[in-house]
């Protein structure tokens, strides 16, 4: 199969809508069903260019070959209430996760941490662990586990599957093409650019250790990742006519709605609560909800379709 991302996240969005409608789901929940669905097989398979003649992405490759029934299982233990069974089957998505970080960690070694670009790309699927681990953390029977509540823990897994690992990957493949028109000797990518990845890189860990300390931490992560969406979005929105016209249409809309998820979190979080910031678009049903799905799914659908030349990562012993 040529193209096994797009037709798994086409049948996958058919599953997840006929899981909101056969099972009594919230919008917390439905929203990271459409990460394990949709935007993982479809960033997977543009993350792993070619598998052929690299072994880290020969395995990532056949780790989204049978990405289905992991998602399954993910969206199962989101079906049921917290308890042993959930947690069995928040366990195997948790497994499927860290395969892939395995395979992040593989390219790394392979490129002996060379091209930022793709530095970013692994730490994204690094980060897709910690979803996983998140997830199951929020199915686990027990209280307070960890000092969080099972809603804060699903916030995470929410954050970590929608945002984290969709910005640092989108950020990867912004780096690609970033190299590829560079004019600079041996491609190297401006210096800009790598700010942005230690930005992206960076801020989950500060937005994450931020809530075991005060409200103003808590805020600092918020002002952090409404600093980063923004930037991205006028980079973005600065560079959209050097693309193919509906390329240029999807990511004008993206920078819309980045600038309106902004705006609208920093008017949540005028009244900020312990674990709001991270999660204060998600307790915001329906609009939340409809705004992450929009920007997420503009976001894949643009950077998917900027032609890149395919790379050969260089086979190491």
């Amino acid at each position: 199969m040529q193209r096994p991302g797009r037709w798994l996240a086409v049948v996958g969005f058919f599953l997840w809508l006929i899981w909101k409608f056969s099972f009594s789901i919230e919008w917390l929940e439905f929203s990271i069903g459409f990460s394990l669905f949709v935007l993982v097989p479809l960033l997977l398979e543009e993350a792993v260019k070619d598998s052929r003649k690299n072994r880290a992405d020969h395995w990532l490759w056949q780790c989204l070959v049978c990405l289905l029934p992991f998602s399954i299982s993910g969206v199962l233990s989101l079906s049921m209430p917290s308890g042993w069974e959930a947690a069995a089957w928040g366990l195997i998505w948790f497994i499927y996760t860290l395969s892939l970080a395995v395979g992040g960690v593989w390219r790394f070694r392979l490129r002996q941490g060379a091209r930022v670009e793709e530095l970013s790309i692994d730490a994204g699927f690094l980060y897709l662990a910690f979803a996983g681990l998140f997830l199951f953390f929020s199915r686990l029977p027990v209280k307070n586990f960890g000092s969080f509540s099972t809603r804060e823990w699903i916030v995470l897994a929410l954050f970590f599957h929608g945002v984290v690992f969709l910005l640092a990957v989108i950020t990867g493949f912004f780096g690609r093409y970033r190299k590829e028109m560079a004019v600079k000797p041996k491609k190297q990518v401006d210096r800009p650019y790598r700010f942005l990845v230690i930005t992206v890189l960076v801020s989950p860990v500060i937005g994450f250790f931020s809530l075991f300390y005060e409200t103003e931490a808590i805020i600092l992560s918020v002002v952090i990742f409404s600093f980063l969406l923004v930037w991205m979005c006028l980079w973005w929105f600065w560079l959209s006519v050097e693309f193919k016209p509906w390329v240029q249409t999807a990511l004008i809309l993206t920078s819309f709605m980045g600038f309106s998820i902004v705006g609208s979190a920093l008017w949540k979080g005028l009244s900020i609560g312990r674990l709001s910031s991270v999660g204060m678009l998600a307790t915001i049903p329906p609009y939340g909800f409809f705004s992450a799905l929009l920007f997420s799914w503009l976001i894949v659908f643009a950077w998917r379709g900027v032609n890149k030349p395919r790379r050969i990562l260089p086979e190491s012993d």
